[in-house]
């Protein structure tokens, strides 16, 4: 993970016809820059990119579409869409099983906190 300096709040942005870029883990920041004489005060990112963000696959995405695109992401960042199914079509049926699915969920709803918090800035 790479942490990341700011002057300016961010929240995200199309990368490319695939991909956006979610800004996330936000903390206010102290920092210096070259150009500046005293330390300013900004906003840091932690990420998997140098400028903090995480990249996400997202295609398609709207208005209406922003929030749902955006989870299934970050989702997909730490389990495929074979996963995705397998665990959800085992559910709770053994003691693994049912392990399984509760990390998925817990992992579900942080994402879905992380891109509420996101899409509120």
């Amino acid at each position: 993970m790479k942490t990341a300096n700011h002057a300016e709040r961010h929240a995200f942005v199309k990368y490319d016809n695939g991909h956006y870029l979610l800004y996330l883990n936000e903390q206010a920041a102290t920092f210096d820059m070259p150009e500046h004489e005293n330390p300013i005060e900004g906003y840091s990112y932690t990420g998997d990119m140098e400028d903090g963000s995480t990249i996400i696959e997202a295609k398609n995405v709207t208005d209406e579409t922003r929030r749902s695109k955006f989870i299934a992401g970050l989702i997909g960042k730490r389990y495929s869409i074979d996963a995705q199914i397998a665990i959800l079509a085992n559910g709770a049926d053994t003691e693994e099983h049912g392990q399984e699915l509760r990390e998925f969920e817990a992992y579900r709803n942080k994402c879905k906190q992380d891109v509420d918090e996101l899409l509120n800035r």
